[in-house]
């Protein structure tokens, strides 16, 4: 194609180039080079150049606005669901039998990753394999547009985190509810050999009904390190247990029950256990920082629920809850002598 000297850059232009920037296709200063480019030759021809990419791929991007909607054959877009660390989620309809489906797409710029292809090639086969009622259920996984994509039950509902999000908590009895849930699909999981290895408010959400489901399984597997860096540290800082955030070999379920005591702490309490201004400074807490008791005897919270959480997230892991089994027996005992054990959802 022959160079369009003087070409224009449009209103259109701009906001697609700070699209793309947004969701990872491009860094800052290729979006830079991009511009000076376009001067010349047109955006999309930077592009292509740039991203050393064929035509109907920014055609793709330029129909979708950087992937915000989506095309696949044989779905139809209804609607964006959330956004994950390395991967976006839509709501689709399958043409096929006109089933709605929530497609897991793995986010481009990580799709030259190995590992982070391989866990989550590894997330869809085990959605798909485990017969777990309150897991999301996955159907397949494929390759698309250079990327990958899981297939796998939509659940209409909210999770944790936008509850927290909207300024909002749960009284003390339905946390513990939650945890009861939460800990029986873990020990399910455990008894299958497989640890989350992420449990945030995030990865809980209520469906439409108020029933509990456990969505994202992507750092779920069996025995794996925790990774010792901030790069690749499997799970997210603000709930990693000590020994995670050591990136120590040898992981077992106590610490899915120390996350699983961070997020009960976040959904009583409306706040986070550590407060950090990056994720290595989040990492040394969760390493040597103690919870502090006053904050917990200061708020409003029982003493049993105080106690619950400084076990389950005592940082050595000989402390802890043995299983979640044992921890669903303790609440289960408490709530039962309130008269308040009621449905964990």
């Amino acid at each position: 194609m022959p160079a369009m000297s003087g070409a224009s850059i449009t209103p259109a232009d701009q906001e697609f180039l700070a699209h793309l920037v947004h969701r990872g296709f491009l860094d800052r200063d290729l979006a830079r080079a991009a511009l000076e480019a376009a001067a010349e030759i047109g955006l999309d021809e930077a592009l292509i150049a740039l991203l050393e990419c064929e035509p109907k791929y920014m055609a793709f991007l330029r129909r979708t606005d950087a992937m915000h909607t989506l095309e696949v054959p044989g779905y139809q877009f209804v609607k964006p669901l959330g956004e994950g660390g390395t991967a976006w989620v839509y709501g689709m309809q399958r043409k096929t039998d006109f089933k709605k489906v929530a497609l897991k797409v793995l986010q481009p710029k990580f799709a030259d990753d190995a590992f982070a292809v391989k866990n989550f090639i590894e997330e869809g086969k085990l959605i798909q394999r485990l017969e777990i009622d309150r897991i999301v259920k996955g159907h397949r996984t494929f390759k698309f547009a250079g990327t990958y994509v899981i297939e796998m039950d939509w659940v209409p509902g909210h999770t944790l985190e936008e509850l927290l999000d909207d300024g909002k908590t749960l009284p003390e009895n339905e946390a513990l509810k939650l945890i009861i849930a939460t800990a029986q699909v873990l020990e399910e999981m455990r008894e299958a050999g497989v640890q989350h290895r992420d449990l945030k408010p995030g990865n809980l959400m209520l469906d439409d009904a108020g029933h509990f489901m456990l969505i994202d399984l992507g750092f779920a597997g069996a025995g794996m390190q925790g990774r010792a860096d901030t790069e690749s540290t499997l799970g997210t800082p603000a709930y990693l247990a000590p020994e995670q955030a050591r990136g120590e070999d040898g992981l077992d379920v106590r610490a899915d029950i120390y996350s699983l005591g961070a997020t009960l702490y976040h959904l009583v309490l409306g706040k986070l256990p550590f407060e950090a201004s990056d994720d290595q400074e989040m990492l040394r807490k969760q390493i040597l920082m103690s919870l502090d008791g006053s904050s917990l005897k200061g708020s409003s919270i029982s003493p049993s629920l105080h106690f619950f959480i400084e076990k389950m997230m005592a940082k050595d892991r000989d402390v802890r809850y043995a299983t979640p089994a044992d921890l669903v027996e303790d609440i289960q005992a408490h709530l039962a002598a309130q008269g308040g054990l009621g449905s964990s959802g």
